[in-house]
């Protein structure tokens, strides 16, 4: 790229490392003049006091002060002009932000000498009154110098001592002799007239860096008094009394197309596809598509990202490579969305047979699945449970069961992780013996096993004739009046597993006599 002489405030675009001998008073306006223009007339429009036409003449070695050629370029110190001064807005604040020592908060009016200082995890986005905004990014310190117009002059003139950390720019489009936007560094000054671009700074290092996303940066040393004009799309780290290095490229923007859309865990995991020549990854997540209101950053030593505690809601993620200078290379960014609340409760300690889980503070109540594997295609199972723990009237197998939280609007959180439910077979069916008025059922066991038998009047088992539990497969009762009764029976084995219901066999005396028979099992309980 070819180096050229750019006078810094003829072009207004410039990234000059500053000398001993220059200051922001030395900044000038170039002022092309019109007919009828006097040296008079333009001090009582733009100069304040004590500066005059007199200066201006000998600045600009006019000689005469009453006839000025159309079209000349005349130069104003800026200091020299009348100046209006305004304040920038807050426009959004996240995590530890300060103003001169106090919290920030959204909507204040921040004014020229203002410091602002962001924690490890603080973002602060002001808004200029030109709706320019600059974001001061994690662990940085920044002074706004100035924020102010020139009377009877278009523009705004904004500067930004950044003296530590990072600030990312969007600046709207300068316009008139006297707009600019720059910010100052330890090292360094960045200067434009419209664009988007990221600036850094380590004191310690003696180093500047830019990054331009859009528009063009001109660059400046003022040691080596060699320039270059920084095109979107390239970067530079420069050093304080070294000449400019060649601008650099930046590294493409990673492919998020796989990253999902909806993520239902409290720790968000991105992964991405590596980026050639990268050593680190810049991910930061916003609430809007400026990124004006960042929420999470951080910087990966892999191409793979992790947020954890975000509150659910609609996201915009941002993916940068970082090379080994230091650059942020080109954004990727992506829609994507948080719905982790209520969380899913924790499986817990159960026999087989039997799922349990945790409860959960948030949740009203929870839905529970279970099904033949664990993709939940058809699930034999899906309803609500207001309790903690499920016997399912499941046939004898291995299933796949998960539970999810219930809002009290209903609304169900993210499903658990899928656990493993062995349901063990049922006792099988049962006899009946009946002699001096005795009823004696037997069915076929296994040793160890300890059974549930429960005999009702009715097809719900609430009207209950017997209900005992007993190690034996076998039970004798005193027989019961006339009727038509239901028999169940379940099983539990040594190590705590407990089977379902038998399937329900109806029980009856045959007409006023002694007789009794008992069904083949019909109708699983449900």
């Amino acid at each position: 790229m070819a180096r050229h002489s750019v006078p810094l405030l003829a072009t207004a675009l410039g990234l000059a490392l500053a000398g001993p001998g220059v200051h922001a008073a030395d900044l000038e306006v170039v002022y092309t003049t019109r007919a009828g223009d006097t040296l008079i007339g333009l001090e009582r429009q733009y100069l304040s006091a004590p500066f005059g036409w007199k200066g201006l003449k000998a600045l600009n070695r006019i000689g005469n002060p009453m006839r000025l050629p159309v079209g000349s370029p005349l130069r104003i110190p800026e200091n020299w002009l009348r100046a209006q001064p305004h304040t920038a807005r807050v426009v959004a604040v996240s995590g530890d932000v300060t103003m001169d020592g106090k919290p920030l908060a959204p909507d204040t009016r921040v004014s020229a000498g203002a410091i602002l200082r962001t924690g490890d995890g603080g973002f602060v986005t002001l808004a200029l009154p030109d709706e320019s905004r600059l974001t001061v990014q994690p662990g940085s310190q920044a002074r706004l110098e100035k924020v102010q117009s020139f009377h009877g002059l278009p523009g705004q003139n904004a500067r930004i001592h950044l003296e530590q950390g990072r600030i990312e720019s969007t600046v709207a489009p300068q316009r008139g002799p006297a707009a600019r936007y720059q910010i100052r560094t330890p090292s360094a000054t960045l200067s434009v007239r419209g664009t988007a671009f990221r600036a850094g700074t380590d004191p310690d290092a003696g180093t500047a860096q830019a990054e331009v996303t859009a528009g063009e940066v001109g660059m400046r040393n003022a040691t080596a008094a060699d320039a270059t004009g920084l095109p979107a799309g390239f970067g530079v780290v420069a050093r304080a009394g070294a000449p400019i290095p060649a601008p650099r490229a930046l590294l493409p923007a990673p492919a998020l197309d796989e990253v999902p859309a909806l993520f239902r865990r409290i720790t968000m995991d991105i992964p991405f596809p590596p980026i050639a020549k990268a050593v680190a990854y810049r991910a930061q997540i916003a609430r809007d598509e400026a990124f004006s209101d960042v929420v999470a950053t951080a910087v990966f030593a892999t191409p793979r990202a992790r947020f954890t505690d975000l509150p659910d809601g609609d996201y915009r993620l941002r993916v940068r490579a970082i090379d080994a200078e230091g650059l942020e290379g080109r954004d990727a960014t992506r829609d994507i969305a948080l719905r982790a609340r209520p969380e899913p409760p924790e499986a817990t300690s159960a026999p087989p047979g039997v799922v349990a889980w945790s409860a959960r503070p948030d949740a009203s109540s929870y839905r529970l699945q279970i099904a033949d594997d664990s993709r939940f295609a058809q699930p034999a199972i899906d309803r609500k449970v207001d309790g903690l723990q499920s016997i399912p009237p499941l046939g004898p197998g291995r299933y796949a069961w998960r539970i999810a939280s219930l809002r009290t609007d209903g609304n169900p959180g993210p499903w658990s992780d899928p656990q493993t439910l062995d349901i063990r077979p049922a006792p099988g069916p049962a006899t009946v013996e009946h002699y001096n008025r005795r009823l004696r059922l037997a069915w076929a066991g296994r040793p160890g096993q300890i059974y549930d038998v429960q005999l009702a009047r009715d097809e719900a088992f609430q009207d209950l004739v017997v209900d005992q539990r007993i190690g034996e497969a076998a039970l004798t009762l005193p027989e019961p009046g006339p009727g038509r009764y239901r028999l169940r029976i379940r099983a539990t084995d040594p190590d705590g597993g407990v089977s379902p219901w038998s399937g329900i066999q109806h029980l009856q005396s045959l007409h006023l006599l002694p007789v009794w028979s008992l069904s083949a099992p019909a109708v699983k309980n449900p």
